[in-house]
């Protein structure tokens, strides 16, 4: 059949019919698909600045996929997101697809963006020129630069004992999204003491500083290597005298500080103490118990009292007590927490003794000596408690002394009593006894209650169930408005605080170490981000202070939470 210029076979269609509906069905498939458009914001940049993307279709049903692993040689994939647009003109309606890709050139020169594929299209290629970074012209103030200083600044160094370490971060206003590696020195435990912010003039110029405190305590001696800190963020040039300019991130920026090498000394071979005790002061205090009117048996309790500058608590070492005769000593769990002032480790610990006395008289709790070695002036000294001396009565549990009784006396009366009983002066002694058993078991039965309503040492109201005091309620609400107005280092100050002061036990110590040790992957994500996150008192770096509230909350309740019980194994007996 011929219709105009047209041949329709009338018999099955052939390889050829097969290969010419195969070309229609292409030409059709590429006249349908809609393209996609690739621009870049500006066609040059500097090494450390960014670029954006833009991949572009009209036809919402066009998928923007593609394979970016292409660009991993020329360039860092920042971000990427997509959006979508929807416009009314004259009654019609258009849209758009973008995905906004976010690009940081690795190097200098003519880069390449290669014809990105995607399902039924092809973007076309692109170039950016990069030029190197600008360089510091002579005597002009570098944007942003680290100082570290150590205290004391000529030692001497003693394992154990703290080290300051102050880093001061110097920038210029105009630096975003700043963030810097904490000192992690090798065989040594770093502790953040404090972060204040302020602003200094250097060399004619106007720096806003970040100053943060660090207590640094050697674990062996030999040589403790500091390695650099390096600080990364954007510094955003100043903008130009167009009227109009793209939107730019900022030119990446990495500078580091100068490495640290200390000699850390070992015990001195002439230091006398049982125990190695490196500070820069160490003062003992004691407290004893009411004993106005202590007798035999009755406990006296002694409370001696630790105090250090430069020591942690748990580098405290309980005192040595010397003989102590006629006398039963009951030693307490001791109790202790670690403060700062923001330059020095406050240790405070207190060992509690009951001391129980077998004989009346004078008791003397004994002096107690404590050898200890002074940083400061490089020599051995001795803290001194005094004796404290203890009048003690008699015992109560003793029975009157009588005279000894004789055969008459336990002769029987031949008088008769009015009921006709016959009546023995040995009655009287069992009384004694009958009295004195009465008073035993009552006694004891006090003393079993005393025991269990004995005063414990309050544990920290972090723990499950315990008051907040008036001091940590006021932290909690400074964290809870930081986080609210995003203000990062005033959240970071009041965290930093409380997690030192209020924390469980074994979770103080830096914002790092709490992050870890908390169990709860949300704060420890919202944690991480409040530390690298910006040192400006602004808004700039858009942290999320909510993130970090709720999950601390969160955090809160699940330690709250009671635990689940067990079914008590019987005694065995």
């Amino acid at each position: 059949m011929k219709i105009g210029s047209w041949v329709y076979p009338t018999a099955k269609p052939g390889l050829a019919g097969l290969q010419l509906a195969v070309l229609l069905l292409l030409i059709s498939s590429r006249v349908l698909a809609a393209p996609v458009s690739a621009q870049l914001d500006r066609n040059s940049a500097i090494v450390g600045e960014t670029v954006t993307l833009t991949l572009q279709t009209v036809d919402t049903d066009q998928s923007l996929e593609t394979d970016l692993s292409v660009l991993q040689n020329d360039f860092d994939v920042l971000n990427r997101r997509s959006e979508t647009q929807m416009s009314f003109v004259n009654g019609r309606q258009t849209a758009s697809v973008r995905v906004v890709i976010t690009l940081e050139p690795k190097r200098e020169g003519i880069l390449n963006i290669p014809a990105l594929k995607f399902p039924g299209a092809t973007s076309a290629p692109l170039t950016l020129k990069v030029s190197p970074p600008p360089e510091t012209a002579p005597g002009e103030p570098e944007p942003v630069f680290i100082e570290v200083t150590v205290q004391p600044e000529s030692g001497p160094y003693y394992v154990h004992s703290q080290v300051g370490l102050m880093v001061r971060i110097f920038y210029q206003a105009n630096l975003t999204e700043a963030a810097i590696n904490p000192p992690a020195p090798e065989q040594a435990s770093v502790r953040l003491l404090d972060e204040v912010p302020y602003q200094a003039d250097r060399n004619g110029a106007h720096y806003r500083v970040l100053e943060r405190r660090y207590a640094i305590f050697p674990e062996r001696s030999g040589s403790l290597d500091i390695p650099p800190m390096q600080l990364s963020g954007r510094l955003i040039e100043r903008p130009s005298d167009r009227l109009w300019q793209p939107t730019v991130r900022g030119r990446r920026l990495r500078v580091e500080s100068e490495p640290l090498t200390l000699e850390i000394k070992p015990r001195p071979a002439g230091f006398s103490g049982e125990f190695w005790l490196p500070a820069r002061r160490i003062t003992l205090s004691q407290k004893i118990s009411d004993n106005e009117k202590l007798h035999v048996g009755e406990p006296v309790t002694r409370t001696i009292i630790m105090d250090a500058v430069g020591l942690e608590e748990n580098m405290l070492e309980e005192p040595v007590w010397p003989e102590l005769a006629g006398t039963r000593i009951y030693p307490d769990q001791p109790q202790g927490i670690s403060r700062d002032d923001g330059e020095w480790v406050l240790g405070h610990k207190e060992f509690r003794y009951a001391i129980v006395p077998e004989n009346p008289g004078e008791l003397v709790l004994p002096e107690i000596r404590l050898d200890w070695w002074d940083t400061v002036s490089d020599r051995q000294r001795t803290a001194i408690l005094p004796e404290h001396r203890v009048n003690v009565l008699p015992s109560l549990l003793v029975p009157e002394v009588r005279p000894p009784i004789t055969a008459a006396a336990i002769t029987p009366d031949t008088t008769s009593s009015a009921n006709g009983v016959r009546a023995y002066s040995g009655d009287g002694n069992t009384r004694v006894w009958k009295i004195t058993s009465a008073v035993l078991a009552v006694l004891w039965l006090a003393t079993l209650y005393l025991y269990y309503r004995r005063p414990r040492a309050a544990n920290n109201s972090s723990k499950a169930g315990a008051p907040v005091s008036i001091d940590e309620q006021s932290l909690l609400n400074g964290i809870q408005r930081a986080c609210q107005k995003g203000d990062a280092p005033a959240a970071r100050k009041d965290l930093s605080q409380w997690i030192r002061n209020y924390a469980p036990d074994n979770m103080r110590g830096s914002m790092r170490d709490f992050g870890i040790s908390c169990g709860h992957p949300g704060l420890q994500q919202a944690i991480s981000e409040l530390d690298s996150s910006g040192f400006s008192g602004d808004s700039v770096s858009g942290w999320d202070g909510d993130s970090l509230w709720a999950a601390f909350k969160k955090w809160q309740k699940q330690l709250a939470r009671p635990p689940v019980r067990r079914e008590a194994i019987p005694h065995l007996y």
